[in-house]
């Protein structure tokens, strides 16, 4: 039996936990994922919280699995063509980078519309506009400054962060029903969208 998501591919430009928990999802449901890692590095998890040391760790399989791999170094010509390339022959880049990176690398929203009209962009993002949109944020961070922290811990003491990541992965989740929504909105359209899921609403 097909899957939903059969015939769909999806360009991975995520790391450690929010935006592989999107991508990962997207897998699940029969998308073509490509992971993009750093060359001669890989994405951090691969080495985070190892129990094998000839493995990747299990931090990184359990977010990672049902997908394909390459390194990729985009700050090479060679490196940006390749880039270009699967720009072009992917439905949907996703990406959680700090806020700015694509620009800084050349790729605007702009310049990725020109290789491939169609292409959606899904981001992860800390802050919504506002004092702090530019900051990058972590788990903790999200968890403090959005009040989650704040239903966590004992009557008589400080506000406390959940050991489970809730952000990360609630944001990913988030971010795939974005995606999902606006791949079946470009099919009456024949157009890509940019697509935003942030830890915090409000800064």
């Amino acid at each position: 039996m097909s899957k939903a998501l059969d015939g769909v591919r999806i360009l991975d430009f995520t790391h450690v936990q929010s935006g592989p928990t999107c991508t990962q999802l997207l897998a699940w449901f029969g998308a073509d994922v490509i992971k993009v890692e750093k060359s001669g590095v890989g994405d951090i998890t691969r080495h985070q919280l190892k129990d094998m040391p000839e493995a990747d760790s299990l931090y990184f399989t359990m977010l990672n699995h049902n997908k394909r791999s390459i390194t990729l170094n985009t700050k090479t010509p060679e490196g940006k063509d390749v880039l270009r390339a699967l720009i072009k022959s992917c439905d949907v880049l996703v990406e959680n980078f700090a806020p700015g990176v694509l620009d800084r690398m050349g790729f605007t929203w702009e310049h990725i519309q020109e290789l491939n009209p169609k292409i959606i962009l899904a981001s992860v993002k800390g802050f919504g506009a506002g004092p702090f949109e530019d900051l990058k944020v972590y788990e903790n961070v999200a968890q403090c400054a959005g009040g989650a922290a704040s239903t966590t811990g004992f009557d008589d003491g400080p506000p406390l962060i959940t050991g489970a990541q809730i952000g990360d992965s609630g944001t990913g989740v988030h971010l795939a029903l974005g995606i999902v929504t606006a791949l079946y909105q470009a099919k009456t359209t024949g157009k890509g969208q940019k697509v935003l899921a942030q830890c915090k609403t409000r800064s």
